[in-house]
């Protein structure tokens, strides 16, 4: 079995009683409640389902290149990342939220002061911070990692609500380790507990046989960024109590394939675009992609872009300046779709001045998705700018996919369509997918403002998903 595989939950089986009622999610409406390994294993086997399903292979290679066992590792990595992200969470400072829930884990002899013993303190240990100063811990004192070998992975568990802590923020819960875990005996459990989730973790993502090798990585900040964003997106699918149920066997475990499996179902992401390098002649290329009048020729600025998107190094940057009228937007579109197939990229951004310019290069913009070659799966768009929603063409497109998953933020309400519901479809197979059009998240053909992008380019949250 594929280590970090949907199904492999053996990692998790035989945990101590500490480790079981160290919560993660709780439904204050309901008392419901979710133990953390569970939402753990729930990270963990999404962020495995995304990497394989749904990342497209720029993505992935980004991630494993500096990796001794290339995508592999990359996937192991991955997994890794998202099952460890919420270890912050077995801490006093985070499980005292709950009296009733913290007084099952003291009983577990997880001793804790009270929300209101902790005071304003408390605030300085925001789980992301937490969990990257267990997470380095856990590498020092358990497997002899340096304290920067250690600090370049754990960052993306310290950023995984939005934005990386700062040293400053680091140093003020150092300051308090009170927040961590109690002093005293009840402290030696607290720790024993924290690192039995995470060598939990690491053993569901097959991590715990490459840790060796992986100390004498370095990991670029492309890379940091890009997990990052992996494990947002998975904490956000696995936080959705619809889709990841708190309902539970005795054991805490139920089935994990049946719940990734319906979860993914309800879902339903579109696949990222991989679009086979198109080899024909220009004038066919063009003649196949755009309605061109009749008796119309593909211009000279066209077939030189062509031409240098298809001998240029890929990941370089084509500028294309020529007179009104030459064709410069269908140029930049078959250099885009070519320079897609040929560095892996999983979609393209169309960035205009304005909104009224953004609107225009909308329509145009599906005229030539429409003319794409394209599997049986789904296309998704994305209108970027501030008044998107008054954009006819845009709203059509959210009533066609308005059965999707409307968010997967963090115990926010999502609605899954119920078995058997109609689906609407569109001519072109395009669909605005409601989980992919919130301020925070992606989009693979995206028109939109320069100013509404670069926002996601700046310190804002969430910024690697951008």
């Amino acid at each position: 079995m594929t280590p970090g595989h949907e199904a492999d939950h053996a990692a998790f089986c035989g945990l101590s009683a500490g480790a079981r009622v160290a919560w993660g999610k709780s439904d204050r409406k309901t008392d419901d409640w979710l133990p953390l390994f569970r939402h753990m294993c729930d990270s963990g086997a999404v962020a495995g389902r995304l990497w394989d399903a749904w990342l497209p292979p720029s993505v992935r290679e980004l991630v494993s290149e500096g990796l001794p066992g290339g995508p592999q590792d990359g996937r192991r990595l991955a997994v890794w990342m998202a099952a460890s992200h919420d270890i912050g969470k077995a801490t006093p400072a985070f499980a005292c939220q709950s009296d009733s829930l913290a007084q099952t884990m003291r009983s577990r002899g997880l001793d804790m002061p009270s929300l209101k013993q902790l005071g304003d303190d408390r605030k300085l240990a925001p789980h992301g911070i937490a969990g990257q100063l267990l997470l380095q811990e856990w590498l020092l004192e358990r497997h002899g990692w340096s304290h920067r070998a250690s600090g370049q992975f754990a960052v993306v568990v310290g950023g995984h609500h939005g934005v990386p802590p700062s040293h400053q923020r680091i140093h003020d819960l150092e300051l308090r380790p009170h927040l961590l875990r109690t002093g005293g005996p009840a402290g030696r459990s607290w720790k024993a507990v924290q690192y039995e989730l995470l060598d939990a973790c690491a053993r569901f993502a097959g991590a715990d046989a490459r840790l060796g090798d992986w100390r004498r990585v370095k990991l670029t900040q492309p890379a940091q960024v890009a997990l990052t964003a992996l494990v947002i997106v998975a904490d956000w699918i696995a936080s959705s109590a619809e889709l990841f149920p708190y309902s539970l066997d005795e054991e805490g475990l139920g089935s994990t394939q049946e719940r990734m499996e319906a979860a993914w179902r309800g879902l339903d992401l579109p696949t990222p675009w991989e679009p086979d390098e198109p080899r024909e002649a220009v004038d066919v290329l063009f003649r196949s992609r755009f309605e061109l009048r009749r008796g119309a020729v593909v211009r000279p600025v066209q077939e030189e872009a062509v031409r240098t998107a298809r001998e240029m190094v890929p990941a370089g940057l084509v500028i294309i300046e020529a007179p009104m009228g030459e064709g410069k937007t269908e140029a930049a579109f078959a250099a885009a779709e070519i320079l897609a197939a040929r560095s892996g990229a999983g979609g393209c951004m169309v960035a205009l001045p304005t909104r009224a310019t953004g609107d225009a290069m909308f329509t145009r913009l599906l005229a030539w998705l429409d003319h794409l070659p394209r599997d049986d799966g789904a296309s998704s768009v994305f209108l970027g700018h501030a008044k998107a929603a008054f954009n006819d063409t845009w709203a059509g497109l959210l009533r066609s996919g308005s059965r999707a998953v409307t968010a997967v933020d963090d115990d926010g309400m999502q609605r899954i369509p119920p078995p058997g519901a109609e689906r609407r479809e569109n001519p072109a197979g395009l669909q605005a997918h409601q989980w992919l059009r919130g301020r925070k998240k992606g989009l693979d053909r995206s028109p939109g403002t320069l100013s509404v992008q670069f926002i996601g380019a700046f310190g804002a949250r969430s910024t690697s998903v951008n």
